[in-house]
């Protein structure tokens, strides 16, 4: 870095450094305020995903969770950026191998998105169309082969080979396109890790249309998520001016990504519940407030048993509980998907956790196996008795006849 460069830092720091003092009130309580509002914001989220926005506003009260709830949320986005920019931090390593010469290295950055986006939509079409008929090993060769044809073609424009020659260091004119060509590829292929995420943050049907728009989905996020390390090189200016570009266009792509995506806040709000045990994956046994009767719910959905006391156990799994608030379901709701949640959320209990008991779980204890079992289950591995059965059943009856003849 240079001494003018480390200056304008120094400056730039010691500025906003005291700006923020000068202004701390204001800036705590919009902090506060964002905080506040971004929680609620992810909470209605979260319940509208499972179907039970009606429970939204009674979770409000409960501020101390609400504080919890928004770093994990944060923490989970923040994660979730990160794999989103990998594909652009390794472009923007691609480009700078090419700097030597600032006024030539935009023209090379925007040449050098050619074989990108070649390569990664070769890729969405076998991922997605022809995934059946081509192995991963063929796969990774045909993207190799079409990133690099892209490459080689850019080559064969007089243009663009000069602007490549003049932004490679002197004396690797020649060997350029070696580390260039990988790190092309290696950029393609991280793009597997946004396409990745989008698979299993999108929430809706499997069907035709979810694997068209999960295939344009993902080349389109691949392509815009491009457009931040583009723009530093592209922008003129200050290096401040270039960082502040980028980090404005960072939150405006991540904005998009999550404004057009489908699911990736509901399934973020998803995984965070489970983190934090607002929502549990096992089932446990409650005992209802005294108001429950027994002729209240289905046995059938309930596994209902009234004990000693008059009151109402249930098995149910805990779908949401939040402070003093509890959202308990059949434990065959526990198989929906999050998308399927929607239909089956309404048949769900909604009561206060202070008015109802959790019991611990009841231990299963088992006899141990003896040898017959253990071969038994051994020849059950090798042989298919249900097949034995269709083949010998015909036979056997028709040797009793024989002999009853």
């Amino acid at each position: 870095m240079s001494a003018a460069t480390a200056s304008t830092f120094q400056v730039f720091f010691r500025r906003g450094f005291k700006h923020l003092l000068e202004h701390w009130t204001p800036f705590t309580v919009t902090v506060i305020f964002l905080g506040t509002g971004f929680g609620m914001l992810s909470l209605y989220i979260y319940t509208k995903a499972i179907g039970r926005a009606d429970i939204f506003m009674s979770t409000l009260d409960a501020k101390s969770a609400l504080l919890v709830w928004v770093l994990v949320v944060m923490f989970m986005m923040t994660l979730q950026l990160a794999v989103l920019m990998v594909s652009a931090w390794l472009y923007g390593m691609s480009v700078s191998l090419l700097y030597s010469r600032r006024d030539s290295t935009r023209c090379i950055a925007l040449c050098l998105l050619v074989p990108l986006v070649v390569g990664f939509s070769t890729f969405m079409a076998l991922a997605f169309y022809w995934n059946e008929d081509v192995g991963a090993g063929q796969a990774l060769l045909i993207v190799s082969g079409m990133t690099l044809l892209a490459l080689f073609g850019l080559n064969r424009i007089r243009r663009v080979r000069v602007l490549i020659a003049q932004g490679a260091p002197r004396g690797h004119r020649k060997w350029v396109y070696v580390p260039l060509a990988i790190m092309l590829l290696f950029t393609v292929v991280s793009g597997t890790l946004p396409t990745l995420l989008i698979l299993d943050s999108y929430v809706g049907q499997d069907d035709a249309a979810a694997v068209r728009f999960v295939a344009l989905f993902s080349i389109g996020s691949f392509v815009f998520s491009l457009i931040p390390a583009l723009l530093f090189f592209v922008v003129k200016g200050s290096l401040l001016r270039r960082v502040s570009t980028v980090a404005a266009s960072v939150v405006m792509f991540f904005v998009l990504f999550l404004l057009s995506a489908r699911g990736p806040m509901s399934s973020i709000t998803y995984i965070v519940a489970g983190t934090l045990e607002i929502r549990q994956n096992h089932a446990a046994r409650f005992i209802l407030e005294d108001q429950v009767k027994l002729g209240d719910l289905d046995s059938l959905q309930w596994h209902t048993h009234l004990r000693d006391d008059a009151r109402v156990q249930v098995d149910a799994y805990q779908l949401f509980a939040f402070g003093d608030l509890l959202l308990i379901c059949p434990v065959a709701v526990h198989a929906a998907k999050l998308h399927e949640l929607p239909r089956y959320t309404r048949l769900c209990w909604f009561t206060r956790a202070s008015r109802v008991h959790r019991m611990p779980p009841q231990m299963s204890l088992h006899a141990p196996p003896t040898a017959r079992s253990i071969w038994a289950g051994k020849a059950a591995q090798f042989v298919d008795w249900q097949r034995v059965r269709i083949n010998l059943t015909p036979r056997v009856s028709l040797l009793r006849e024989r002999s009853g003849g």
